[in-house]
């Protein structure tokens, strides 16, 4: 298990920290471009996450079918190609198309997710989670300074031209890596063909219909969109509002996402392990949701330096928390035979707070000041709280027939 999780971890490592090279100057180059006060924060982490959305379930259902490798080397192939689009897309249409395509090729996270638990037994899984999802955490500790050394041009202007293509290079890196490291970890015996009659739940109906016929995971979903709405409202606008408030530079900025992430993969990989064994997952996720709101007040009534790193540590080890805790109460509730395409819909419930929170982001703070987006998501990620007061602990899941 510990060779398996280390490779993986590694390849989604690699692609995390080329996407992060690209996250930082990349909402300055849509304003650079003419891009309206919606498309400023959208089009970026909006529109990758679009087309994250949709793409998400099917590579889950696909590596199913045909095994978590073939899903993984084919979208991070997509990946590459994703990349050098974007250095070389010179008008905000070429841009966005551009990040949408890289959006369709990262739908990988379900497969990445997948393999994981397909390599962990029961009592390691919320550890085993946390550890892969660190990754995400230090491939953003790593990309956005370089994104905000490389993505200043000599004049001063925001550019995606060298972010892009170095993404592209550690993009193809993570492919080569995959390749020749990463077993399959899906036996053959265990997918399920495209054209297979779908997997009944205990009450019946198809996987899908069984996901949204219970509660417990409807309402983990659920707390997983809205909490995932902060989180990207906070980061999509977060240059602008460093800019305006502070006047802090890109770099400045690049070097903030990093201690962000930073304090992300210390609650992923340090904290999660022990929290959950002496907690519990739904007390972790309860927990962590109230971190998070915090995290967002804290954004909003910063007027001082000291209060904006008070912001950043809360915010970001609450989320760190948050989704390995979450993700293990949701793998429990799943059949084995149909785990990918469970993730697969989990992570598009991600995704689509990752859709909502930067349309919402842009309006709000352009119309009505800096405050707006982070008391907007506040409230949000208390009624997520609630939602998660419904889910069962991990074990009494685990335990049912």
């Amino acid at each position: 298990m510990k060779k398996e999780l280390g490779v993986l971890w590694l390849v989604v490592f690699i692609s995390l920290m080329g996407f992060g090279v690209t996250t930082v100057p990349f909402p300055l180059v849509t304003e650079q471009m003419g891009a309206s006060d919606f498309w400023k924060t959208f089009g970026g982490a909006g529109v990758f996450s679009v087309f994250q959305l949709i793409a998400t379930p099917l590579w889950g259902r696909y590596s199913d079918a045909v095994g978590r490798k073939p899903i993984l080397l084919l979208s991070l192939a997509g990946s590459v190609l994703a990349y050098v689009w974007l250095a070389y897309a010179n008008d905000l249409v070429s841009l966005l198309v551009a990040r949408a395509f890289g959006g369709i090729m990262s739908g990988n996270l379900s497969a990445a997710f997948a393999y994981a638990t397909d390599v962990t037994d029961v009592k390691n899984r919320a550890r085993g989670l946390g550890i892969i999802s660190s990754a995400f955490g230090l491939g953003f500790a790593i990309g956005p300074p370089l994104g905000g050394l490389l993505g200043t041009a000599a004049d001063g202007s925001a550019s995606l031209y060298w972010p892009a293509l170095l993404s592209a290079a550690l993009a193809l890196l993570a492919l080569i890596g995959t390749w020749l490291l990463l077993r399959e970890s899906l036996p053959v015996e265990m997918r399920r063909p495209m054209g297979a009659a779908p997997i009944a739940a205990a009450g019946g109906g198809t996987s899908f219909a069984a996901i949204f016929s219970k509660p417990v995971l409807v309402g983990l979903m659920a707390a997983a969109l809205v909490v995932s709405i902060g989180g990207s409202a906070m980061q999509s606008v977060y240059q602008f509002w460093a800019r305006d408030l502070f006047a802090y530079s890109l770099q400045d900025v690049g070097f903030q996402f990093m201690a962000f992430a930073i304090c992300t993969a210390t609650g992923q990989a340090l904290l999660i392990g022990p929290l959950v064994r002496r907690f519990g997952e739904k007390r972790v996720a309860l927990a962590a949701t109230a971190g998070v709101t915090i995290g967002l007040l804290l954004f909003a009534a910063a007027m001082h330096p000291v209060l904006v790193w008070a912001a950043i540590i809360v915010f970001g080890t609450s989320q760190g928390l948050f989704t390995p805790a979450v993700t293990s109460l949701v793998s429990f509730e799943a059949d084995p035979r149909s785990r990918g395409t469970v993730m697969g819909a989990f992570n598009s419930a991600s995704s689509s707070g990752r859709v909502i929170g930067p349309a919402v982001s842009g309006p709000l703070y352009f119309t009505f000041g800096h405050t707006a987006p982070f008391l907007f998501s506040a409230v949000l990620t208390v009624a997520g709280g609630l939602m998660l007061l419904r889910a069962r602990p991990a074990a009494q899941s685990a335990a049912r027939p």
